[in-house]
């Protein structure tokens, strides 16, 4: 009489090596593997999204490529991954990667990580950070103030995401979780449905990569922007923000300093038609439906 059994295997603790069940029995091991991803950016025709296993027994290991459908969904499920190696496997990843490159010798994945988990009894959640449950309590302030132009002219022409201005100590302003590697943070101000960026960033506690519509003189060590030169089609500068709004996105890291048009945004805020000079306002948490996704390992044991 043969008994089937269905169970979700803890690949970080569990390991069928060595043990005698498995290996001097006439049991049918049959394992499976299921992902299923959600919220992903619609990539280049050039790039693609490569899944791979990763542990302490193991390197790197490819699995699968495939690009995302119009809803920025994946669905992938393979029923021939073998036990043993779903045993080694501990941590599993999501990166971007060059469609030529895909298959070549050594292919190995690249620094564009997007999603990440760990299996916990033969799951794992995939975030797009290691801290992503911090995202709806982080700390998020904005100031205005316009540092690279004259002290005294255009005091509402610039946005810095910058806190304590008014008491003459500047400080971070976004206290926001380290993304992994395929992703990077942007600022924008929104006047009458068009975007202006304010730069990419990583660091929240340093400059951003943008500074095409300021000032000569220095401005602060933090993300920002002001306002002044060079403005594009439909905008006039020196550009007040007072009433305009405000935004933090999460953008696919492409080597860009800044984009056009948010793609995910994260952080919101209406700028007070009456705002003060320097003083700290907040953003709000405005996205529940960050990109993630989940891996499941099963295990099918015929006896």
């Amino acid at each position: 009489m043969k008994r089937l059994f269905t169970l979700l295997i803890a690949t970080a603790i569990l390991s069928f090596a060595g043990c005698e069940y498995f290996e001097n029995s006439d049991t049918l091991n049959i394992s499976s593997f299921e992902v299923n991803l959600t919220g992903l950016p619609l990539l280049p025709s050039s790039l693609t999204y490569v899944g791979w296993f990763d542990g302490d027994d193991i390197p790197a290991t490819y699995l699968f490529d495939k690009d995302a459908d119009a809803n920025g969904k994946i669905f992938y499920s393979n029923d021939q991954t073998p036990l043993k190696f779903l045993d080694s496997a501990q941590i599993f990843y999501i990166t971007i990667e060059s469609k030529a490159d895909v298959g070549s010798p050594n292919f190995r994945p690249s620094t564009r990580k997007i999603l990440q988990g760990r299996f916990t009894k033969g799951a794992a959640n995939l975030w797009i950070s290691e801290n992503a449950d911090k995202y709806a309590t982080a700390r998020t302030k904005y100031s205005l103030d316009t540092p690279t132009d004259d002290p005294a002219a255009n005091d509402f022409s610039g946005i810095w995401f910058v806190d304590s201005l008014d008491a003459g100590t500047p400080a971070q302003g976004l206290d926001l979780p380290l993304l992994y590697g395929g992703w990077i943070y942007e600022g924008w101000i929104e006047v009458n449905g068009k975007f202006l960026s304010t730069g990419r960033f990583s660091n929240p506690a340093a400059a951003d990569l943008f500074n095409g519509y300021s000032g000569t003189s220095a401005a602060y060590p933090f993300p920002g922007e002001d306002f002044l030169n060079n403005a594009p089609s439909g905008f006039t500068f020196p550009l007040d923000l007072r009433g305009a709004k405000v935004h933090i996105s999460l953008e696919r890291k492409s080597g860009d300093t800044s984009g056009l048009s948010p793609n995910i945004i994260l952080y919101s805020a209406n700028i007070p038609a009456n705002a003060v000079h320097k003083k700290s306002y907040d953003l709000n948490f405005t996205n529940n439906t960050l990109p993630q996704g989940y891996a499941v390992i099963k295990v099918d044991l015929v006896e």
